[in-house]
């Protein structure tokens, strides 16, 4: 299908401005860009009055969280896992986990993130796969593994479902890579995805470098969230978490780590130097008190950020708006320099940056000849932006969710004048209450 997206301002991307041109897309790509007002062979799509910008990418994000929105609010982050979201998360059937997914993506799409990278429980992958395929997201998904289960004290017991050994996780694992890898076209694929050093045995990481080698797959994986959490690495394993997985040959291109909040000079150099990506999590890491990710100094090393919002018990919101305005904010506070994450270095860390991190730049992250239809259109005409002109700027500081009318992926709308293509967003609501319901009867607190 080609169609020709006319009447609005287009930003390609981070470093540029918005211009008065017309995007023409030849199926799942952008074919070029016109002034012309009709193209022969091209159908006319209306987009009067908006800002159409690249799709953001959602580096980190747990789906099967969004039921626990709001279940575990202002606790710190290991009572947070053991007492409530590892429980609640245990207590998921196939059907839950399915309505958890198309909450998460529906909130995605509606906030003009058109990729995510998702971390899904350790059961029930393929629903959660099956919903970001009828929703028209892109993403890289993959179960989190765990299989280490002589577990700090702090951390206490793992639930029972979530017990896998060493080779049930990974011949997991490969069944779902197998699956879903480039499944849908290519828009989806597959990515190993440990929880974490304290929740996954040495054995299980060494396998993994082997089978990322192998298959070319990401390696995702929490690290370096909190000091409490760090210290207990330290104490296990005899190294902080980016000097171990260092130490196993995990630290490569292919390795994403989300947070990396507590990291000193040396964990520094060597994300940079072996080229490790790092997503940040600005919201999730204040709301659990985690601390502030110094972004100004690894993107001063050169290291490729992106940004993530977690989850919803976490965080409570997947608006990738917020998150880089407090990426851009926490750093000047920080650091008390006004200059530090200017406005179109977090747009591109928000867009460009994960498409990098996921290895996905040469088809998303910006709009440009030849790469994916994945782009977001904005209504700019509100109270909040006024009397400003679109700008990367106005994005940053002064955006929102609410500004998205349409989100298109692959060249298709899957957000249209604000109503979601795949999904009545008012039938999932209703469906996603008697779901938690019977989490909460299956509940057994840590």
């Amino acid at each position: 299908m080609r169609q020709l997206l006319k009447n609005a301002l287009v930003l390609r991307d981070a470093r540029g401005a918005p211009t008065a041109e017309n995007i023409m897309i030849d199926d799942d790509r952008i074919a070029g860009f016109t002034l012309a007002d009709s193209v022969p062979g091209y159908a006319p799509v209306d987009l009067s009055g908006r800002l159409v910008i690249p799709g953001f990418v959602q580096a980190h994000v747990h789906f099967c969280q969004a039921l626990l929105r709001g279940a575990a609010d202002d606790m710190a982050l290991l009572d947070w896992l053991r007492t409530r979201v590892w429980p609640l998360e245990a207590a998921h059937d196939e059907e839950s986990v399915y309505l958890s997914a198309l909450l998460a993506g529906t909130e995605l799409l509606a906030g003009g993130a058109t990729c995510a990278c998702v971390m899904e429980s350790v059961r029930y992958a393929d629903a959660a796969a099956r919903a970001i395929d009828e929703l028209g997201l892109r993403a890289v998904f993959g179960k989190v593994m765990m299989d280490h289960t002589d577990t700090p004290p702090e951390l206490g017991g793992l639930p029972d479902s979530f017990i896998e050994t060493t080779r049930q996780t990974l011949d997991e694992s490969l069944r779902l890579l197998k699956k879903w890898h480039g499944a849908a076209a290519g828009r989806i694929s597959y990515a190993f995805m440990p929880r974490g050093v304290l929740t996954t045995s040495e054995d299980l990481l060494l396998e993994l470098r082997k089978l990322s080698d192998e298959y070319g797959a990401l390696v995702h994986t929490h690290a370096c969230e909190t000091w409490p959490e760090s210290r207990l690495v330290e104490r296990r394993r005899g190294q902080t978490e980016i000097k171990y997985l260092r130490r196993l040959g995990l630290a490569n291109e292919r390795l994403l780590l989300a947070h990396c909040v507590c990291v000193d000079d040396e964990d520094i150099h060597i994300l940079s130097k072996h080229r490790v990506n790092v997503v940040s999590c600005p919201l999730a890491n204040l709301k659990l008190a985690s601390g502030i990710a110094p972004l100004e100094k690894l993107a001063d090393a050169g290291i490729t950020l992106s940004l993530g919002s977690d989850g919803p018990p976490c965080n409570n919101t997947l608006d990738m708006f917020t998150e880089m305005r407090f990426a851009s904010l926490l750093q000047k506070g920080a650091l008390g320099q006004p200059t530090a994450m200017p406005a179109p270095q977090v747009f591109e860390i928000a867009t460009l940056g994960g498409a990098k991190a996921l290895g996905l730049d040469g088809d998303i992250g910006s709009l440009a000849v030849g790469k994916k239809a994945d782009l977001a259109a904005l209504d700019w005409q509100q109270p909040q932006t006024a009397p400003q002109k679109p700008c990367v700027a106005g994005l940053v500081y002064s955006g929102g969710a609410h500004m998205v009318t349409d989100t298109m992926v692959d060249g298709r709308f899957v957000y249209r004048h604000k109503k979601h293509v795949a999904v009545d967003t008012a039938v999932l609501r209703r469906q996603a209450e008697v779901a938690l319901e019977r989490l909460t009867r299956r509940f057994s607190p840590g």
